[in-house]
């Protein structure tokens, strides 16, 4: 790969480096060039430590998120612009003219769907992709300690591809459990749903999956870490609990007085329609493209 951007890439007029996995590749590069960095992956690392169920992930991040950290600041200096999705970990670096905040989008046809199927009205559900570590942690910390304490009468259903073997052995021990795999359109089980969790104990960012979940007009219960890079509202957009009695507490009340909740379904589509489509950010990163580019026709 680097034998091949060596010879190409003064064809070029912008180096656009995906992630830090892509970023040494053109580091050394005499061109405007611009990093998206998308999440820190060291902060990440370095809050997944603690709270993370797997003992070997545990090792890695610890191991791991000095050295991310470090490389990432070198990165940011290096290129003439960096792009965070999540603007405190952008203030976290403190690098202010090196870095632009560009948060994630979803797409606008989800902001009209409303294909719906009685069959998941009790279901409470949870969307991922469940090869990825964040989403295993925290669909098995409300296993462990969320469900326990719901209704008898719904059911969790875990939806996402690749799930890992300690998620698809969840069915077999809970009866009230439920693990898709892929299928071809997720959105109708979430929108059918009772209600959309996202109690996210590790990763970083902001997660796509609670945004298109609010984009689709569903009651969504997230946690701290998931809710505070999205900057909605509690109790307006969407609800936001860490302590797992009290996330019990308020889903069985949503069951039993669904309508009391339905202002938060048109609230969180209109929050989401008014900050996160791609149209937004979309004249936003052509000006950063157009400022680098400008800048370096100075020198």
């Amino acid at each position: 790969m680097q034998k091949y951007i060596d010879e190409i890439y003064h064809d070029y007029d912008l180096l656009f480096a995906t992630l830090i996995r892509t970023a040494k590749y053109v580091l050394d590069k005499q061109k405007p060039k611009i990093l998206e960095i998308t999440d820190s992956i060291g902060l990440n690392y370095l809050r997944s430590a603690s709270k993370t169920f797997s003992s070997k992930w545990k090792t890695i991040y610890l191991i791991e998120c000095n050295r991310l950290l470090k490389f990432e600041k070198y990165c940011i200096e290096q290129f003439d612009k960096t792009l965070f999705v999540n603007k405190e970990e952008r203030d976290y670096f403190n690098l202010p003219q090196k870095t632009e905040w560009l948060p994630n989008g979803v797409d606008e046809k989800l902001l009209t769907y409303e294909n719906s199927d009685l069959k998941y009205k009790n279901y409470v559900a949870f969307f991922g992709k469940m090869d990825y570590q964040p989403n295993i942690d925290a669909v098995l910390w409300f296993v462990k300690n969320v469900l326990p304490y719901l209704n008898k009468n719904l059911k969790f259903i875990i939806v996402g591809a690749y799930p890992k073997r300690v998620v698809l052995n969840l069915p077999k021990k809970f009866k009230n459990i439920e693990v898709t795999g892929y299928v071809e359109d997720p959105y109708l089980i979430l929108k059918s749903s009772l209600c959309v969790v996202a109690p996210m104990q590790t990763g970083g960012g902001i997660q796509n999956k609670i945004l298109e979940c609010m984009a689709l007009g569903t009651i969504n219960i997230v946690s701290s870490l998931a809710a505070k890079p999205i900057g909605a509202e509690h109790d307006k957009h969407f609800l936001v609990c860490d302590n797992p009695k009290d996330i019990a507490d308020l889903i069985n009340k949503i069951y039993e007085k669904p309508k009391d909740f339905e202002y938060l379904k048109q609230n969180a589509r209109d929050f989401i329609k008014n900050n996160f489509t791609w149209q937004i950010y979309e004249k936003k990163l052509l000006d950063v493209i157009d400022n680098v580019l400008n800048e370096n026709r100075r020198f």
